[in-house]
């Protein structure tokens, strides 16, 4: 009985951990790790992808709409290739965009205000944080060391290791792989829909961050259109 009584006072003075934005609030009493993905949620760097895959597209002869690059947002430069460009040249021509888009990310690319700000404050309450985005390792470094967080970061995954990329689950599957986690103990933030589908299949809790008209169309446990405004709160 006595021991019962000195829980019961304890639980009364332990504080749980929501995450809230607006009058949203979610607990994170079983989260362990949070797993962002980069481009349009951490950094803004559509614009820089969009030059270099439309310039490279010209090059090649392949006109290509702005449906169809809306249709690849979140989605890795392999599957844009193969699917829109060529087919049978996707090293060369995979290559060529990726070299073109890091040759302008030191002076095009930005962070999104308080995303390293977020990422800092959840390392510092000692959950696991890792980065799992379409783009490639070399650009993922870039903007890590842009935001200044490389060392709050515990995992990376790139897609371009894997033999499937978001939309398919395999992206956040691989991550809570690595994690070794399961997929009830992680919260993902994404703001594409390739990548909402992948983190949902996966099974993940998920917020949808930005202000794309697409996001309500997901399962999102919650909404946030400006990062900056997401909030770690402490309660007793």
């Amino acid at each position: 009985m006595a021991l019962r009584k000195l829980a019961l006072f304890y639980c009364q003075f332990v504080n749980e951990m929501l995450l809230s934005y607006d009058d949203q609030q979610l607990s994170l009493t079983t989260i362990k790790a949070v797993i962002f993905d980069l481009d349009g949620t951490l950094v803004e760097s559509e614009a820089v992808w969009t030059e270099a895959k439309q310039y490279i597209a010209k090059r090649e002869k392949v006109k290509v709409s702005q449906q169809v690059m809306l249709a690849y947002v979140g989605r890795s430069v392999t599957d844009f290739v193969k699917e829109v460009i060529a087919p049978a040249n996707v090293p060369l021509i995979q290559m060529a965009i990726i070299e073109r888009a890091l040759a302008r990310y030191d002076h095009h690319v930005q962070e999104i205000p308080g995303a390293a700000e977020l990422i800092r404050n959840f390392s510092s309450k000692g959950f696991a944080v890792a980065i799992c985005s379409s783009a490639p390792m070399k650009a993922i470094q870039k903007c890590l060391k842009l935001l200044g967080i490389e060392a709050c970061i515990n995992i990376v995954v790139s897609t371009e290791s894997l033999s499937r990329g978001k939309p398919d689950k395999l992206p956040y599957v691989e991550t809570l792989r690595l994690l070794n986690i399961a997929s009830s103990h992680a919260i993902v933030f994404e703001d594409a829909a390739a990548g909402l589908t992948s983190s949902i299949a996966a099974g993940i809790k998920t917020v949808g961050v930005g202000s794309s008209i697409e996001l309500s169309g997901f399962a999102c446990e919650m909404f946030a259109r400006n990062i900056a405004d997401i909030n770690l709160v402490e309660t007793q």
